[in-house]
C-alpha cells in the first residue's frame, strides 16, 4: 500500500503565525525582498493608524500568476532570480503575524485573504477578482493591524534601515524618501573603520562597554539578519552574501552557527586587531575609555616591539625640564591626562600672560623625542629702542598640537624605565636618579601601552620607574682620637655649651673624620662606595654624638691648657666656630639651629 505526504494547509497557516518567523518585522524585509525581485525601483510604506492598516506597494512587474504568491515551497520569480537568490517562496506568508486580512492589488487582478475566516471555516479557496482598475505593480493592504505587537515607531526604525541600506530601491516612509547611506559608513563613533572585501562590506567601532559586543549586525542584501555574537566591545553593520555566511530558511533572519561563521568571526577580529595595531602605532593618547576593548583584540607581545613609545633621555636637561614641567602642571590641574593636555594647558598659560616688552629672544631647539614646544605668544625683538617690540597671542588650536614619535624599544643590557603619563609628579623624585645614571625614561600615553610595557619586563627588560630603587647607607669613622692640649680645651668648651643646651653629657667628638656612602641599585646593578670628603660633621642619633673632622675647627688663639677658668680667647673660640656647632648640634637636639643659637648666647652672654 503506498502513503503519500500530505499537508494541513490549515494547521500549517496556524504555524506560520505563530511560531516560524521569529522576527516579527521580518514581513517588511521579505516584502522589500519581494519587490527587488520583481525588479521594482521603489517600494512605499505607508502607515494609517486610524483605519489600522498598513499599504506596501512597489512599481515592479505585475503579478502573473496569483497561485505562486500562495504556494508553500514554489517560486513564481523567473530563472534569473531563482538563480542568484534561490528563493524560498515562504516570504509572503510572513504577512499574517500581524495582519489576518490581506489585499493584493496587482494590474487587474484583486486578492482578498482573508486568514481569520479561512482557519475558521477550513475554507481554503482564496478570493480573486479582475477588477478595470488597473494597478501598475504590486500593493499589498495589511488590515486590521496589530499596532500592539508590531508598534509604529519600529516600522519605521526597521523602514529606515532598509532605505538606507537597499540600494536598488528607493523606498518612501509615509511619504518622505529614506536617504541612502553609504555601507561602509559608520555612524560617526570616535574610533571607526570600514571593511571592503568582495564577500563583506560594511564598519566596525570600537566601544568602551564589554556588552556593545550584541551589537555588530549582520545584512544581507540590505535587510538585517541578525546580531553577531561573541565579538566583545564592537559596534557596526557588516553586509554579507551567500558565500560567506549560511542563513536560516526561509526568512534569513538567523546564522547557521558551522564553520562558516566561526571563518567569518576570526576575520573580523584580524581586522580588529589590524586597526587596534593601527591606533597604538600612531601614538594617539586618548583612547583610556577603550582600553579594554583594544587589550582584548591586540596582541600584545607582536605589538610590543613594534609601538614608537615617547622616550625621554634623562641625560638631556630639556627632557628632564619637560618631565618636571609635566608634574608641576598636573599639581595645578589633574585634568591634564596627556602630552596633548598639557601642551595645550601651556598655550593657555602663556597666552593669559600679561603682555610685556622683552628686547631679546630665546631660542630652544625642539627634542626629538617629545611633543613640539608650546607656543603660546610670540615675542618680537625691538630694532632699536623697546618701545620698538610688540606681542603678538595667537589663536590656540588644539587640533594644532603635534605628537612627536618616540622610539622602538629593543632589549639592551641597561633597563629601560616606564612611567605613566598620570604617575610623573608621583615619581619625579626619580628622574634625579635616572639623569645621574643616564638612563632611558618612557611616559606611557595610555593604559594599553603601559599594559604592553608592564609585559616587556622579562622579554625587552623593561621595568616600571617604581623598581628604579637607590638604597644609600652613610657610614663615617672617626679615627685618630688622642687630642692635642689645643683640642682638649675645645672640648671642654664643648661639653659647657652641651649642658646648656640640656645634654647630660658632651655631644661633641672630634678627630680624624671619613665619611663613606655605599650606593646600590639592584635593578642597574649598581653597588659602588664612595668617599663623601666634602662631609666634615656627621650626627650618631643612636648616641647622641656629633663627630667633628678636626680640620673644619678654628683653633686660632686657643689656649693651650685645660684651665677651667675662662678668658675671652675661650669666648674668641667659640664664636670663631659657632655657627658651623649649632648646625651640627641642632641634628640631635629637640631644637632648630635657630633657637640653639639663641640659648647658648643668652647663656654666655649673662656668664660674660
Amino acid at each position: 500500500m503506498a502513503v503519500e505526504l500530505k499537508v494541513n494547509v490549515i494547521n500549517q497557516l496556524k504555524l506560520l503565525r505563530q511560531s516560524t518567523f521569529k522576527d516579527i518585522y521580518c514581513f517588511l524585509d521579505e516584502d522589500v525582498q519581494n519587490a527587488q525581485r520583481a525588479k521594482a525601483t521603489e517600494v512605499k510604506v505607508t502607515i494609517d493608524r486610524y483605519e489600522n492598516k498598513v499599504v506596501i506597494e512597489n512599481n515592479g512587474n505585475i503579478l502573473t500568476n496569483p497561485q505562486a504568491l500562495f504556494s508553500i515551497a514554489e517560486s513564481g520569480w523567473d530563472e534569473s532570480v531563482r538563480s542568484s537568490e534561490n528563493p524560498f517562496g515562504m516570504g509572503f506568508f510572513s504577512n499574517i503575524t500581524v495582519s489576518n486580512l490581506i489585499n493584493v492589488h496587482s494590474g487587474n487582478t484583486y486578492i482578498t485573504f482573508d486568514v481569520e475566516k479561512m482557519i475558521a471555516t477550513s475554507n481554503t479557496e482564496i478570493e480573486v477578482e479582475e477588477l478595470d482598475d488597473y494597478y501598475n505593480g504590486f500593493k499589498l493592504v495589511l488590515n486590521n493591524f496589530d499596532f500592539e505587537t508590531a508598534n509604529s515607531w519600529d516600522i519605521e526604525e526597521r523602514v529606515k534601515i532598509l532605505g538606507k541600506y537597499v540600494h536598488e530601491l528607493d523606498i518612501y516612509y509615509n511619504g518622505e524618501l529614506v536617504e541612502k547611506k553609504d555601507l561602509t559608513e559608520g555612524d560617526d563613533s570616535e574610533y571607526q573603520f570600514s571593511i571592503e572585501d568582495n564577500d563583506c562590506s560594511g564598519w566596525i567601532a570600537l566601544a568602551g562597554n564589554y556588552s556593545w559586543g550584541e551589537n555588530v549586525n549582520i545584512f544581507y542584501k540590505g535587510r538585517l539578519v541578525s546580531k553577531l555574537e561573541n565579538l566583545p566591545y564592537l559596534k557596526g553593520d557588516l553586509h554579507v552574501s551567500d558565500k560567506t555566511l549560511n542563513l536560516t530558511s526561509p526568512d534569513r533572519k538567523n546564522i547557521i552557527k558551522d564553520e562558516k561563521l566561526n571563518a567569518f568571526r576570526d576575520l573580523v577580529k584580524l581586522y580588529v586587531e589590524e586597526y587596534c595595531n593601527s591606533l597604538l602605532m600612531k601614538g594617539i593618547e586618548d583612547i583610556n575609555n577603550y582600553s579594554s576593548c583594544i587589550g582584548y583584540y591586540v596582541n600584545k607581545k607582536n605589538v610590543k616591539n613594534l609601538i614608537k613609545f615617547m622616550t625621554f633621555k634623562s641625560n638631556n636637561e630639556e627632557d628632564i625640564k619637560y618631565l618636571k614641567g609635566v608634574a608641576i602642571a598636573r599639581r595645578k590641574d589633574k585634568n591634564i591626562d596627556s602630552f596633548k593636555g598639557y601642551e595645550l594647558f601651556l598655550r593657555k598659560e602663556a597666552a593669559s600672560q600679561n603682555e610685556q616688552i622683552v628686547q631679546e629672544v630665546t631660542i630652544i631647539p625642539e627634542l626629538q623625542n617629545r611633543p613640539s614646544e608650546a607656543r603660546g605668544r610670540i615675542y618680537h625683538e625691538g630694532s632699536y629702542s623697546s618701545r620698538d617690540g610688540y606681542v603678538e597671542i595667537p589663536e590656540i588650536k588644539e587640533q594644532d598640537l603635534i605628537e612627536q614619535k618616540g622610539s622602538v624599544i629593543l632589549k639592551e643590557k641597561e633597563p629601560v624605565f616606564f612611567i605613566a603619563f598620570n604617575e610623573v609628579e608621583q615619581y619625579e623624585y626619580k628622574l634625579n636618579i635616572a639623569k645621574h645614571y643616564d638612563l632611558k625614561i618612557i611616559v606611557s600615553r595610555n593604559d594599553v601601552e603601559t599594559s604592553i610595557l608592564k609585559i616587556m619586563k622579562e622579554s625587552d627588560n623593561v621595568l616600571h620607574i617604581s623598581e628604579l630603587k637607590e638604597d644609600v647607607i652613610v657610614k663615617g669613622c672617626l679615627s685618630n682620637t688622642e687630642l692635642s692640649v689645643q683640642e682638649n680645651r675645645a672640648m671642654m668648651l664643648f661639653d659647657m655649651i652641651s649642658r646648656i643646651l640640656g645634654f647630660d653629657h658632651n655631644v661633641f667628638s672630634i678627630g680624624d673624620l671619613m665619611v663613606t656612602k655605599s650606593i646600590t641599585i639592584e635593578t642597574l646593578n649598581v653597588d659602588e662606595e664612595l668617599v663623601e670628603s666634602d662631609i666634615v660633621a656627621l650626627k650618631d642619633s643612636l648616641n647622641k654624638k656629633v663627630y667633628i673632622d678636626r680640620s673644619i675647627l678654628n683653633k686660632n688663639h686657643l689656649r693651650e691648657d685645660i684651665n677651667e677658668n675662662l678668658d675671652v680667647r675661650d669666648y674668641q673660640f667659640i664664636m670663631a666656630n659657632f655657627k658651623q656647632l649649632m648646625k651640627e648640634v641642632s641634628l640631635i637636639a629637640d631644637m632648630n639651629e635657630d633657637d640653639c643659637e639663641e640659648k647658648v648666647l643668652n647663656i654666655l652672654g649673662n656668664c660674660a
